[in-house]
């Protein structure tokens, strides 16, 4: 069966950019739940956006922070690296939802036709932890699922490469990384870029697309903005509000 790469998260001709609930619909939902993805799904975004990292057990689990303390209100203060996935499935992080695991997300992505997009935390004890675990369980995975992995790490998305080459990759960039060489660096190092909206400007947009890179802009959540990133030819739009947004886009 032939892998999808990064021609499945590239925005078609004619058509508007492709959208992306950013962990689900933030805010709306608790973040980077079943939950928050469900309703991405119902307020028709083409794809999700999250988070994962290992626990304690090498489980790999969506989840922003290396701890419970925000999402939780400061009702649990403990690592997901110390705990077991047993333990962590208990932890209420909004609603009554827990942190999910990735395999349960790529289910509901599957049975929603949804696009992917993995972001591997580097805030983690042991990065080559989570690389490896991640690149197991996605290149075992139904290859007729859209996935494509992002970090801001580069030796982390080099090492995936290695590990699952048949898998898109994305080098996530913001106003620290921001210069020609940052830009550069992420075609080697897969078929995409994820940039910050605050660089988005269209000098950063034609240097990415001319290189042939599938281009995509977090976090926006401003219509006009969305409208005018359009316009530049981004790929995908990762937002808060992916049902505003894809209504704004048609």
């Amino acid at each position: 069966m032939r892998w999808l790469g990064p021609d499945a998260f590239r925005r078609g001709p004619g058509r508007p950019p492709l959208v992306f609930g950013h962990r689900g619909v933030r805010g709306a939902a608790p973040e980077n739940t079943l939950e928050a993805f469900e309703l991405a799904a119902r307020e028709g975004a083409h794809g999700i956006e999250l988070d994962v990292r290992v626990d304690r057990d090498g489980e790999v689990i969506v989840l922003h922070d290396a701890t419970f303390e925000r999402v939780t209100g400061g009702a649990d203060l403990r690592a997901a690296a110390d705990l077991p996935y047993a333990e962590i499935r208990r932890i209420d992080v909004g609603g009554g939802q827990a942190a999910p695991r990735l395999i349960d997300v790529l289910a509901l992505a599957r049975a929603r036709r949804l696009r992917v997009n993995v972001e591997m935390k580097r805030d983690v004890p042991d990065r080559t932890a989570v690389v490896r675990a991640t690149a197991r369980l996605l290149a075992a995975y139904d290859p007729r699922v859209p996935v494509l992995v992002s970090s801001f790490d580069p030796a982390m998305l080099a090492t995936f490469g290695v590990l699952a080459p048949r898998l898109p990759r994305a080098l996530l960039l913001n106003r620290t990384w921001y210069s020609p060489a940052g830009l550069r660096l992420a075609r080697p190092l897969g078929g995409a870029a994820h940039i910050e909206r605050t660089i988005a400007g269209p000098q950063a947009v034609r240097l990415l697309e001319g290189g042939g890179l599938v281009v995509n802009v977090w976090t926006v959540n401003d219509v006009r903005e969305a409208q005018d990133l359009a316009a530049l030819g981004v790929d995908g739009i990762i937002t808060d509000v992916p049902g505003e947004i894809r209504a704004a886009l048609g």
